[in-house]
C-alpha cells in the first residue's frame, strides 16, 4: 500500500466493516423488512441513484452529491408513513438499502463513461450508517429513539432536534473521512483541507440537515409525496450551488484568457502566466491558507505578468526575475493598475504590486509583504529560472538560483513549500 492512498484504503475498509456490521445488525429481519415496505424501499433506492448521478463539484474540487445524502439521511430517520406501514426496520437495513442505491449508481456512471471515486460512496455510507444506528439501535429504549415519532405526547421540537444532531453526527463524519482522503491525494495538511471541506460545504450541510427530518415529518401526512416535496429545498439549493460553481469557473476562465495576452504579445512564453499559477496554489494549499485566499492568489498569479503590456520591448524570454529591480516594481505597479479599473479585484491588484517586494523588507523592516505575494514571487522565480521545464536538471538549477537568494529576496518558508510540493523526481 503507498502512503498516497493509505487513507483512501483505509476509507474503504471501513465502509466494508460498516457494510459487515449491517449484515449482522439486519440479521433475520433483512429480507422481511424488504418484503414489509417494498414501495419505501423503492422509492428512496430511485432517489438515492439518481441523486448519485447528479454531483456538483465545488471550486476547491470538492465533491457532493447532497440529493444522495439528504435521501439517504431521511431514510435513516423515517417512521410512520401515510397510507403504508410503519417503517421500523434495524440501522443495518438502512444501511444495506443505501449501500445498495450507491453502488447501483455507481455501476451507472461506469457504463455512462462517468467517474466513480468509490471513497465518496464510501465515506457517504459510513456517515448514513452512523445516522441509522443513532436512531435506530435501541440504547434509549428497545426500538431506538425514531420510535418516538410514534408517541403523540413527545414534544415535536425535541424530536427535530433529535433527528437534526443524528444526521449533523452522520454528515461531519462523511465530510471528515472525505476532507482526510482529499488531504492525502493533495498532499495537504490534514487541518486546513478539512476547515475548508467544512467551511465550503456549508450550504449543502444545512441543506442536507434540513431536507433529512422534513421528509419524516411530513411522511405521516402525505405519505411517499414527502420525498420528493421534502427533498425540493435540497434539490433547489444544488442548482443554486451548482451555478455558483458554474460562474466562478466560467470567472476563472475570463481571467485565465485575459493572462494569455501577454503569451499573445510575445512578452511571456507560452503557458508561463498558468504554471506560475499552478505552482503558487500548490505551495499555499502546502501552507494551510484559507480557500479564499488562495482563490485571490489564484487570480493574481495568473495577471502577475500583465503589467508588461506597457513595455516598450520584451524582456528576454520574458523573464521579470532577470530584470532591473525597477523595471520589475514598474511591471508590478502597471498590471496592479490595469487590474484596479475593473473595480472589483482591488484585492488581487493588491497582491500583484506587492509581489516584487523582496524578503528582506520584511525580515529587516518589519514591511507588511502579504504571504500570497511572496508566494508569487517565489513561483514565478521558479518558473523564470527553469523555462518552464520540468527536467531534473532544470529543476535542481532553479531551485539553486532560488537559494542564492534565500532570505534575501525569497521567503524560505515559501521556499520549503516549493521544494515540498515539486513533483519532479529527484528533487529536492
Amino acid at each position: 500500500m503507498t502512503r498516497r492512498h493509505r487513507t483512501e484504503t483505509l476509507v474503504l475498509g471501513l465502509a466494508a466493516l460498516t457494510l459487515l456490521w449491517s449484515l449482522v445488525e439486519a440479521g433475520d429481519d433483512l429480507v422481511p423488512s424488504v418484503q414489509r415496505h417494498p414501495g419505501i424501499i423503492g422509492a428512496f433506492l430511485v432517489v438515492i441513484m439518481v441523486g448519485e448521478l447528479f454531483r456538483v463539484v465545488m471550486p476547491s474540487g470538492r465533491i457532493a452529491a447532497p440529493v444522495a445524502t439528504g435521501a439517504g439521511i431521511a431514510l435513516s430517520l423515517l417512521g410512520p408513513v401515510y397510507g403504508l406501514a410503519v417503517f421500523d426496520v434495524p440501522a443495518g437495513v438502512v444501511t444495506l438499502v443505501v449501500a445498495t442505491s450507491l453502488g447501483l449508481a455507481l455501476v451507472l456512471r461506469a457504463l455512462l463513461g462517468r467517474p466513480a471515486q468509490w471513497y465518496l460512496v464510501a465515506a457517504r455510507t459510513v456517515g448514513v450508517a452512523i445516522t441509522a444506528t443513532l436512531m435506530r439501535v435501541g440504547v434509549v429504549d428497545g426500538q431506538g429513539v425514531w420510535a418516538w415519532q410514534l408517541d403523540t405526547e413527545r414534544e415535536a421540537w425535541l424530536i427535530a432536534l433529535v433527528m437534526m444532531a443524528a444526521a449533523a453526527a452522520g454528515i461531519f463524519a462523511d465530510l471528515v473521512l472525505t476532507g482526510l482522503v482529499q488531504a492525502e491525494r493533495w498532499e495537504l495538511p490534514a487541518a486546513s483541507t478539512l476547515r475548508d471541506e467544512l467551511g465550503e460545504a456549508q450550504a449543502l450541510t444545512f441543506g442536507v440537515l434540513a431536507a433529512g427530518p422534513l421528509v419524516a415529518f411530513l411522511a405521516p401526512v402525505i405519505g411517499l409525496l414527502a420525498l420528493p416535496l421534502g427533498l425540493l429545498p435540497m434539490v433547489l439549493t444544488y442548482v443554486a450551488v451548482r451555478r455558483y460553481a458554474t460562474n466562478r469557473a466560467t470567472y476563472r476562465q475570463t481571467i485565465a484568457a485575459l493572462s494569455r495576452l501577454t503569451e499573445a504579445a510575445g512578452y511571456t512564453p507560452a503557458g508561463h502566466a498558468s504554471r506560475v499559477a499552478e505552482r503558487s496554489v500548490a505551495i499555499a494549499r502546502s501552507m494551510g491558507l484559507h480557500a479564499d485566499q488562495i482563490q485571490e492568489l489564484e487570480y493574481a498569479a495568473l495577471l502577475h505578468d500583465l503589467g508588461q503590456v506597457g513595455l516598450r520591448a520584451p524582456i528576454p524570454d520574458g523573464a521579470t526575475v532577470l530584470a532591473a529591480p525597477d523595471d520589475q516594481r514598474r511591471i508590478a505597479s502597471e498590471g496592479a493598475r490595469i487590474v484596479r479599473r475593473t473595480e472589483v479585484l482591488d484585492d488581487v491588484a493588491d497582491l500583484m504590486e506587492r509581489q516584487t517586494t523582496p524578503f528582506r523588507h520584511v525580515r529587516e523592516w518589519g514591511e507588511e509583504v502579504p504571504l500570497a505575494s511572496r508566494i508569487i514571487k517565489v513561483a514565478n522565480a521558479y518558473d523564470d529560472f527553469s523555462h518552464g521545464r520540468t527536467d531534473g536538471v532544470s529543476v535542481d538549477a532553479a531551485l539553486e538560483r532560488i537559494h542564492l537568494g534565500l532570505g534575501y529576496e525569497y521567503d524560505p518558508e515559501v521556499v520549503e513549500a516549493l521544494i515540498r510540493t515539486n513533483p519532479v523526481p529527484g528533487a529536492r
